[in-house]
């Protein structure tokens, strides 16, 4: 049951991210400025007034990063359960993989361009997620 669950989180996150892929960048820009500019207004509130592009794109690669952490995380915890060795080898390396996927559909959606960088802050991400994931399993078993 536990596995199944942990199956399932994967396929929603990695429909999610696929899923925002598919997106034009028009969509995709309108969506991630939404969040820029709720947090330009609180930064300007406390006397920061930064550029909203160039706030936008900060954001956007705060989001891949945050997805793919999470991504990380359940995949390193799912593979836990079917692997016993090179459990955060082989969670990164998935992660890569659906990274790449990623980036390649974005080649093919009006507007859209693909990232080697992208892949990399997803491949950061996974590994934060990884790291984190793997304390926790160890302080649940101290």
């Amino acid at each position: 049951m536990k596995k199944t669950i942990s199956a399932i989180i994967i396929i929603l996150i990695i429909a999610f991210i696929w899923g925002n892929s598919y997106q034009s960048k028009s969509d995709t820009t309108h969506f991630s400025m939404f969040f820029t500019t709720h947090i330009q207004i609180l930064l300007i509130k406390i006397g920061l007034h930064p550029n909203l592009n160039i706030m936008n794109t900060y954001v956007r690669k705060l989001a891949h990063l945050t997805e793919f952490m999470a991504l990380g995380a359940i995949i390193y915890y799912t593979f836990k359960q079917f692997f016993k060795t090179h459990i955060g080898k082989k969670s990164i390396l998935l992660a890569i993989c659906i990274a790449t996927l990623d980036e390649m559909i974005q080649i093919y959606i009006p507007g859209r361009t693909s990232s080697g960088i992208d892949v990399l802050i997803d491949t950061t991400g996974s590994i934060i997620g990884i790291l984190i994931i793997k304390g926790l399993l160890k302080l649940k078993l101290h």
